[in-house]
């Protein structure tokens, strides 16, 4: 037996895109097969809205998950998995929604979406194309509690949003070829079964406690607090303040010209020099 019999190339790399569809199961049963029949269609549409339908008739793989779709993409082709493609899926879903499709119901059609990148199996023969660590890491992103967060905690024009890996981020987004500032995307932790790792969120179209929080909830914050995202506050210059500062909820510093920073939940009542005055 050759020394070398243990090791193994590595299968090709490539870019995967996966999409699953909120609140699939309280849906009516009745709607549940034309739902599933229609992913494949809303996810084509939105890549003719961005100019890509070349892109979509070159996938690698694809499968469907049920409440789902999964399709793989040759690895260059990442760049255009994130921009234009997740703010077309954001028109297409809001078109349906807008024209009332008979599936959504009264709810309306929103989509989790996750994109990672890395060595995945494609022989173009068997079910098994697509296997690999980095498609274990995909559905463990789109599980994920940050990325359902954010569907949870916006409002109805909010119909996609996207978590990336950071290999996916760092190789299409930090690099520039997406086009797209880096502020854009909120850096996460994220535990979902074994899987520890970050990754970075991207709301198309952010509504509701979204605008008014942040993409990250405060569990998040606290575990990641060195994230990009910036939490927004209620800030107050004091100048030459003296005597006690009396305030609410937040860190509050008392100083020569210091920012009070945090959310400020009651008064402040502050005494000052006569210079000041």
């Amino acid at each position: 037996m050759d020394k070398h019999d243990h090791v193994e190339a590595l299968p090709p790399y490539r870019a995967l895109l996966v999409v699953d569809i909120k609140n699939f199961s309280g849906r009516r049963g009745r709607f549940h097969a034309e739902l599933t029949e229609a992913v494949p269609e809303i996810l084509e549409q939105a890549f003719q809205r961005a100019g890509l339908s070349g892109l979509w008739q070159e996938h690698r793989y694809r499968s469907t998950t049920g409440d789902g779709y999964v399709a793989g993409f040759r690895a260059e082709m990442l760049p255009f998995l994130l921009n234009p493609f997740l703010p077309a899926l954001q028109e297409e879903l809001e078109y349906r929604n807008t024209v009332g499709w008979r599936p959504a119901g009264e709810e309306p059609l929103r989509m989790r979406v996750s994109v990672n990148v890395g060595p995945m199996t494609d022989s173009g023969r068997g079910i098994s194309d697509g296997s690999g660590e980095s498609r274990v890491e995909n559905h463990r992103l789109l599980d994920s509690e940050p990325v359902r967060d954010l569907l949870s905690r916006s409002g109805k024009p909010t119909c996609v949003a996207a978590i990336v890996s950071e290999r996916a981020f760092a190789d299409a987004v930090a690099t520039g070829y997406t086009g797209e500032d880096e502020a854009l995307y909120v850096r996460v932790p994220v535990s979902q079964k074994t899987y520890r790792g970050a990754a970075y969120l991207r709301v198309p179209k952010p509504s509701g406690d979204l605008l008014d929080r942040g993409f990250r909830n405060e569990v998040e914050a606290a575990e990641d607090p060195d994230g990009r995202q910036e939490t927004a506050t209620n800030s107050t210059v004091i100048h030459h303040a003296s005597g006690p500062l009396h305030s609410g909820s937040g860190n509050q510093f008392n100083g020569e010209t210091q920012n009070i920073v945090g959310r400020n939940t009651g008064g402040i009542h502050q005494s000052f020099d006569r210079r000041d005055r």
